[in-house]
């Protein structure tokens, strides 16, 4: 599955991860994991979870990959933190300043 994540065409596999989402508007941001991220992902663009449904349509804006779900369960936790939060959000910043630069 082809997914375009910070402005770049990623394959994306069906193994364990950790993932952000973002909504249309910018304004919210979706942490998860997952034990096969093409699956989730396919759920969240249906409308199966509960948090994201009435917030569609989403970017994923970040993801990596673990070798078991527990791992990516950690890197969820830690993305949900305070200092996971600000971690993300300069991630993100970054990503959009360097997407700025190449137009």
């Amino acid at each position: 599955m082809q997914e375009v994540v910070s402005g770049a065409i990623t394959v994306i596999e069906p193994k364990p991860a950790a993932y952000v989402l973002l909504n249309a508007a910018g304004d919210y941001l979706y942490k998860g994991s997952c034990r096969d991220l093409v699956k989730r992902l396919a759920d969240h663009r249906a409308g199966r979870v509960a948090h994201t449904k009435n917030r569609r349509p989403l970017t994923l804006v970040y993801h990596e990959y673990h070798e078991t779900y527990t791992e990516a369960r950690q890197r969820e936790n830690f993305l949900k933190s305070g200092q996971g939060r600000k971690w993300l959000k300069d991630y993100i910043a970054r990503v959009a300043k360097w997407q700025t630069q190449q137009t």
